[in-house]
């Protein structure tokens, strides 16, 4: 029997309530005050039908309560509900409303409402909601929603939406939404959402969202997502998106995509950026329309590139692409596809020993610079000449591939001279260091200066020579002095 009367009861509570609720904007400066109020359901009060006149500094309701204001504290079997203001301390099993603002304590089993400002700690099982801003700690089981600002703390198991800006923290399990700015911290278990600018850190185990600018800290294990600017740091498991301009830093286990970059860009996959000044680090490609800086990778690729590339191709539209052929000493002749830039060249290298009476094969990497020859010496004045510094890391294997250890680490300073843009010959001493577990790797080299062995390691180090030919379109470097007066004038 009871069980069928409460649903009644609060059915009829909400008939009564919240009519006045929706129409309770006059002000609660001319309540009448009484100490102690007690109500069993509105209007079997102790201020009968005049409830909504009177304020208390103390409230008991037994079932459900509807009064003008409360200055101190109140305690509800199902529903406390103040007319114009609650300043103090309200617990009920069902809920909290107010039609005005709030300045203390809620707590409630489903849900807490505060027409207007709220100032204080909400605490519910399943929602609450501010209707105007929020000054102070909401925490719900389900959802917490502040219709305007809000300036302190929500924190929900699923959900928490602020429509207007958001000067605090938000944290929840499920969801945080602030639909204007953000200054301060919004973490949660799966997703970050701003629909404006965000200016503090957004934290989120799968996804975070900006709909503008960000001035701070993006981190997430799926995605980061600007559809702004950004200034500060995007860290993310999966991908970082920043649709417009990146200052500062973006890190990502898979994509970093950015228009324009002015920092640095670090992948385990792959950088995308259309404009890029400053640094690509990508454990596989790195990707721009325009770029100047560093860029190391598998692959780097670029319309335009002005700086430095490290990796096995290094593509641009206004670099190098060269096929060299060379002979080094002990017998191995090497072809190299040689791209970068006319300053800074990669090599990937494959070789085969002509000299010996077995199958020796060897790949590599180089890393080249190319200099005017007055950078080197200072007298010489034909500009058909060049210097190359270059340091080349080889794998030797006989017969068939092998991962034993087997390298030659080599620094090679080459002396050459273009006689067409499309060829060109040079040549110069090798200074060569092998280090090999393999035993008749020691014939790769005719002598050794030294030849120590350490922990089944054997080790050589000789002088030796480079000799080769270059094909396809080159370009001689300016001086550095010049590109450093050039520099300076831009500056």
């Amino acid at each position: 029997m009871i069980k069928r009367i409460i649903p009644l009861i609060v059915f009829l509570a909400g008939s009564f309530l919240l009519p006045n609720y929706a129409i309770a904007q006059e002000s609660g400066d001319n309540l009448k005050y009484r100490k102690w109020r007690i109500t069993i359901f509105p209007p079997l009060s102790t201020n009968g039908i005049e409830a909504p006149n009177y304020t208390a500094k103390y409230s008991i309701n037994m079932l459900a309560g509807y009064h003008g204001g409360l200055d101190g504290g109140e305690i509800g079997g199902l529903v406390n509900f103040t007319k114009h203001y609650a300043h103090g301390f309200q617990l009920a099993g069902l809920g909290n409303i107010s039609g005005g603002d709030i300045a203390g304590v809620n707590i409630a089993g489903l849900g807490n409402i505060s027409r207007e400002e709220m100032a204080g700690i909400q605490v519910a099982g399943l929602t609450n909601i501010s209707g105007d801003d929020l000054e102070g700690i909401q925490v719900a089981g389900a959802f917490n929603i502040a219709g305007d600002e809000s300036s302190g703390l929500q924190f929900s198991g699923i959900g928490n939406v602020a429509k207007g800006d958001l000067e605090g923290l938000q944290g929840a399990g499920i969801l945080n939404a602030a639909w204007g700015d953000i200054s301060g911290l919004q973490a949660a278990g799966v997703a970050n959402i701003a629909k404006e600018d965000v200016e503090g850190l957004q934290a989120a185990g799968i996804f975070n969202f900006a709909g503008a600018n960000i001035s701070g800290l993006q981190a997430s294990g799926a995605a980061n997502i600007a559809f702004g600017d950004i200034e500060g740091l995007m860290v993310s498991g999966g991908v970082n998106v920043a649709q417009k301009n990146a200052s500062g830093l973006l890190i990502a286990g898979g994509l970093n995509i950015a228009q324009n970059l002015e920092g640095a860009s670090i992948s385990g996959g792959a950088n995308i950026a259309r404009d890029l000044n400053g640094l690509q680090f990508a454990g596989l490609l790195n990707a721009s329309q325009t770029a100047t800086g560093l860029q190391i990778g598998v692959i780097n690729v670029a319309k335009e590139f002005e700086g430095v590339p490290i990796g096995i191709i290094s593509y641009y539209g206004n670099g190098r692409k060269n096929i060299d052929v060379r002979f080094s000493d002990g017998g191995f002749t090497d072809i190299g596809l040689t791209l970068g830039t006319h300053r800074v060249y990669n090599s990937a290298l494959f070789g085969y020993n002509t000299l010996l009476d077995r199958d020796v094969y060897r790949i590599g990497l180089a890393v080249g610079l190319e200099k005017n020859i007055q950078d080197s010496f200072k007298n010489w004045q034909d500009e058909t000449m060049y210097v190359n510094q270059e340091f080349a890391i080889t794998h030797q294997f006989e017969n068939e591939w092998s991962n034993d250890l087997n390298l030659i680490y080599s620094y090679k300073f080459l002396l050459g001279k273009r006689f067409a843009d499309g060829f060109s010959i040079y040549g110069g001493p090798a200074f060569n260091a092998q280090v090999t577990r393999v035993n008749e790797a020691e014939d790769y080299t005719w002598y050794s200066l030294w030849s120590p062995k350490r922990k089944g390691r054997k080790y050589q180090f000789w002088v030796g020579f480079t000799a080769g030919i270059r094909l396809f379109k080159q370009k001689a470097p300016a001086r550095f002095r010049d590109e450093f007066d050039n520099w300076k004038l831009d500056w």
